[in-house]
């Protein structure tokens, strides 16, 4: 996609011709599509574009961008919730840019805006293999389903693989951003393996995780997060996916995606017990759900159940120890209702400084650690 040189604010009709220009489609969406969608966007929400036109120039001409059409494209792809308009999808672009500033330590965001991942935690990494991190870095301009992504990424050893090249066994897409007045860290996707040649079978990525499931631990990493944060956790209702919607219906190709997407969410969100917020989102707790109870009659998966629950609670004080060298924890925030009301999470939400109940029949981890 060509780069904007000119120091002039581009017109939102200069994004209509972005839309245009080969390689814009991607992310769920094609060119004409894409084309489409931009028109209408600039007939019927031109004031909000025109705000998110000014905030990624500005960041362009800081440097902290320098793929000026694609940022802009952002707030004109589809988002993974369908019910966002493009003004809702602009307000949620700028509340997340702001945040950013604020949440991660300034050498960690230099990180991200540098195109660099920011590694949160170094996990015993399997035979085999050079390492295995979870880590935050920033999504393509493409991406329908958040502005950053933690993943779970590992690297085959040189003994094993010449020039091996890191394999990302899981991701999380989230933002952050407000609903309904509250600061929430958005869940708008969750994956796992998609290269069909850099892959790990799941029985060696099982053994890697101590039997835990890539996408279950995810989330509880994106639960500790959202509590240092200080943030309400919200993830995607599956009714509200885009292929969901009736336009898709039409496909048999798309409805059979859509019953696996709503499928593979459903079980996730029931996992947590996850209830139903605003249109199109699921409230998680922020406390991690309480399967860690090594209660199997046999002795062989007790022991599995105890090195499972062993293998949270060490990388949980790993992440909590790391997390005050990269993060920061936003400032509280005001919001206007009438007078000037400063925005605090009630206690028995349990956000900020609360412990997960570990139950009493998991054994104690002793001095071992992660590292």
């Amino acid at each position: 996609m060509t780069r904007s040189s000119s120091s002039r604010l581009p017109t939102l009709w200069e994004g209509v011709s972005w839309a245009m220009e080969r390689g814009s489609g991607g992310g769920g969406i094609s060119r004409p599509h894409l084309v489409w969608r931009s028109i209408v966007a600039t007939l019927r929400h031109a004031k909000a574009l025109r705000r998110w036109m000014l905030m990624v120039h500005e960041l362009k001409a800081r440097g902290v961008v320098d793929d000026l059409p694609g940022e802009y494209l952002r707030a004109v792809r589809p988002y993974v919730q369908r019910h966002t308009d493009v003004t809702t999808r602009v307000v949620g672009l700028i509340d997340h840019i702001d945040w950013l500033e604020t949440a991660f330590a300034p050498a960690s965001l230099q990180r991200l805006f540098d195109g660099k991942a920011v590694v949160l935690a170094e996990l015993p990494a399997p035979r085999g293999y050079e390492f295995m991190r979870l880590q935050l870095r920033r999504s393509s301009p493409q991406s329908p389903e958040g502005e950053l992504l933690l993943t779970l990424s590992l690297q085959r050893s040189a003994d094993v693989q010449r020039n091996a090249l890191p394999v990302d066994a899981a991701v999380l897409a989230f933002s952050r951003f407000r609903i309904d007045g509250t600061s929430c860290l958005v869940i708008g996707g969750v994956r796992g393996q998609r290269s069909p040649v850099l892959r790990m079978s799941e029985q060696e990525l099982k053994q890697a995780l101590q039997g835990w499931k890539p996408s279950v631990l995810m989330v509880r990493v994106a639960q500790e997060l959202a509590r240092f944060w200080g943030l309400r956790l919200v993830g995607l209702d599956p009714a509200a996916h885009p292929l969901q919607g009736w336009s898709y219906q039409w496909s048999r190709r798309h409805r059979e995606a859509a019953h696996r997407v709503f499928a593979s969410y459903a079980v996730l969100w029931n996992h947590f017990g996850a209830k139903h917020g605003p249109l199109g989102w699921m409230v998680l707790p922020i406390n991690s759900d309480e399967k860690l109870e090594a209660v199997a009659l046999s002795p062989e998966k007790r022991a599995r159940q105890v090195r499972r629950a062993d293998y949270w609670i060490r990388m949980r004080k790993l992440l909590r120890a790391r997390f005050g060298d990269v993060l920061h924890r936003a400032p509280v925030e005001a919001r206007l209702s009438r007078v000037t009301e400063a925005f605090t999470v009630q206690d028995d939400d349990g956000y900020q400084d609360s412990e997960d109940v570990v139950p009493s029949r998991v054994l104690d981890s002793g001095p071992s650690s992660l590292n």
